[in-house]
Formats: structure tokens, C-alpha cells, sequence
């Protein structure tokens, strides 16, 4: 089985000495949400799918910003306005992860980058309007992870309260929530007793043992090629893979691209990379890092990875592929579409 990393496809027809598996697929947090499980018999397959989409069910009621009563979207409804919001423990959490991730990668990972959602649009009518510099300059102070407060304990006793200090902020955790949820979805696997899975959501994955004899097989998605087009592939065990690209969300404008990954230093489309694949021991933690990679781009972005325990294989904006040294003579690879 191949997994396409950034289309997250799973082919149905097993490869050649791999066991059979039982996969269960849904439509949650706006994505497709797929949990594979070898090596199980019916009965613990399907308790095992039934602890996953739990995880990704709270994830969702939780974290959903377009929800207008999730706790994430209170927060950022009475953002400058002084006031804190109560939140639950595992929101708590993602903020406090998400926010140390923030310092430790000097904001190029920023979970404030939402307060630029309504100056930049992919998926709307107003899809290919390039804002102007002006309204670029006047948006881009809202992109500030230092303006998240985040105090001890709700009035309930439990989880915390939280404050955005200026008018206009936003917390976005679409790609991070999601990457929680494939973390608790694992935990959960493996506390039911299983040890060889897959649990995908969107671009974040995480693979669990192997698949029958064999570890379980990625491929990463040629930036400028077809959707089904893999310019690299490799073997993957007990980790998680995120991966980012520019040909996610994107339009093209007088000859250029612009795309969904902003670079919090300047409130524009990041311009070092086609994409980035980080594989870390966590979904998260791979999730913070492919969009920090993404921006910084090139030997520094690969650095970045390592200094986190990580590796990553970035394709530069001129198409040149980066490989982490602990990844080479594991990951075949081609060059990708120019």
C-alpha cells in the first residue's frame, strides 16, 4: 500500500506480501479521516475504530473554529475585548503545545495566522484577489502568537482561560487539531491492544507497526505533477509524517502563484518551498514543524527539523529536493515536475 502524503489517498489493492487489513473512512474536520488496522481480528478492528473516531469526534466539537459554539470559536469572539474564555482541558493543551512551538521556532509557526483568513482567500468567491500592501500592512500585527494569554483554571475547576489581547485576532488549529486527534486516535489504538495501524486525517498521518510483514509504505506527492504523481517513496514505522505544499490551496495571479502558507514574518505566501514532509515521533509535532520548514525553506529548514529530533525532505521554489541525513539511503527518490 502506498500512502500519498499531502492527498492522504489509501490505494485498496494490497502489495505483495502484505497481510490483510480493515479500514474505516470519514468525513470529519473538514477532511477525510482514515484509520487502517492489520493484523486484527473483526471484533477488535472494529473497537479499535470505535476508540479512533471518538478522539477525532471530540477533536471536532472542541476545536472547530467554523463551529460558532465550539469553545475555540469563543475565544476568538471576544478577542480585544479584555475578557477571557473558559476552556476545555485538551484545547488547553493544543494552546499551550501550539504556543511553545511558537517560541521555539521564532513564530515561524504562528497560531494566530487566522487573524489573515479574512485578507487572504483560497476557497471563496473572492479567490485570486491579491489584497493590497496597504491592507497587508494594516492585517499583519494581528499574526502575533506573544498576544495569546493563557491563565490556570476555569471557573468550573478544570481546563483553563484564555484571552486574545487584540481586536480582530484568531486562533486557526485546523492542520494542528488535527494532528491531536491523530495522536489521541493512536493512544486510544493502542491502549485497545493493537500495535499495527494507520490513522490519517488530511495531511497529518501516523503509522503504527507494520502492515502484515512488511512496514507500512509512503509516497510524497510531486508538487507539479498529477494528483496521483509520487516523487518519492519510503518505508515508515512507529512515526508521523505531515506534509505541506503550495498546490493545496492556491491561485495563480499575472504569472504567480499564490498559496495558503503565509510566512508570519510577512503576512505573504511563504516563498522558499514547493513542499515539506517532516517525519517526527508525533502528528503535532510533525505538523508545527512542516509549516515552519515550509517557510524557512532549504539547508536551514532541514536543520530546523533535525534540531527537533525530526527529518524532513523539502522541495525548494527552484524544485531542488532536500533530504535530512537520517532519511538518505531510505527514501527513494526522483526529480520532481519543473
Amino acid at each position: 500500500m502506498i500512502v500519498a502524503l499531502a492527498i492522504w489517498m489509501l490505494s485498496s489493492a494490497p502489495d505483495a506480501g502484505q497481510g490483510p487489513v480493515q479500514t474505516q473512512v470519514r468525513e470529519m474536520m473538514g477532511t477525510q479521516v482514515t484509520v487502517v488496522i492489520s493484523s486484527a481480528t473483526p471484533e477488535e478492528a472494529e473497537a479499535g475504530f470505535h476508540a479512533a473516531f471518538r478522539e477525532f469526534e471530540r477533536v471536532e466539537q472542541v476545536m472547530n473554529e467554523w463551529r460558532p459554539e465550539s469553545p475555540l470559536s469563543a475565544i476568538n469572539a471576544i478577542a480585544g475585548t479584555g475578557h477571557f474564555a473558559p476552556a476545555p482541558d485538551d484545547l488547553c493543551e493544543v494552546l499551550r503545545q501550539s504556543l511553545r512551538a511558537a517560541r521555539r521556532t521564532g513564530g515561524l509557526f504562528d497560531p494566530t495566522w487566522a487573524g489573515l483568513r479574512d485578507l487572504w482567500r483560497f476557497e471563496s468567491d473572492e479567490t485570486g484577489v491579491v489584497p493590497s500592501e496597504a491592507d497587508v500592512k494594516k492585517a499583519c500585527p494581528l499574526v502575533s502568537y506573544q498576544n495569546v494569554e493563557i491563565q490556570g483554571h476555569s471557573p468550573a475547576g478544570t481546563g483553563c482561560q484564555v484571552r486574545l489581547r487584540k481586536r480582530g485576532m484568531k486562533l486557526g488549529l485546523g492542520g494542528v487539531a488535527k494532528g491531536w486527534g491523530v495522536d489521541q486516535a493512536v493512544r486510544s489504538l493502542r491502549s485497545s491492544g493493537l500495535r499495527n495501524f494507520l490513522v490519517q486525517a488530511g495531511g497529518d498521518l501516523y503509522a503504527a507497526g507494520k502492515r502484515g510483514d512488511r512496514p507500512w509504505r509512503v509516497g510524497i506527492r510531486d508538487p507539479r505533477g498529477p494528483r496521483d504523481a509520487y516523487f518519492a517513496r519510503m518505508e515508515v514505522t512507529d512515526a508521523a509524517f505531515s506534509t505541506s505544499g503550495d498546490y493545496e490551496r492556491y491561485f495563480i495571479s499575472a504569472g504567480e502563484r499564490y498559496h495558503h502558507i503565509i510566512d508570519p514574518r510577512t503576512c505573504h505566501p511563504a516563498a522558499a518551498s514547493r513542499s515539506a514532509t517532516i517525519l517526527a515521533p508525533t502528528a503535532m509535532e510533525a505538523e508545527f514543524l512542516t509549516k515552519a520548514a515550509f517557510i524557512l525553506g532549504g539547508e536551514k529548514g532541514l536543520a530546523l527539523a533535525e534540531s527537533w529530533g525530526a527529518a524532513a525532505v523539502l522541495v525548494s521554489s527552484n524544485n531542488q529536493v532536500l533530504v535530512s541525513r537520517s532519511l538518505r539511503g531510505k527514501l527513494e527518490y526522483s526529480t520532481p515536475t519543473p
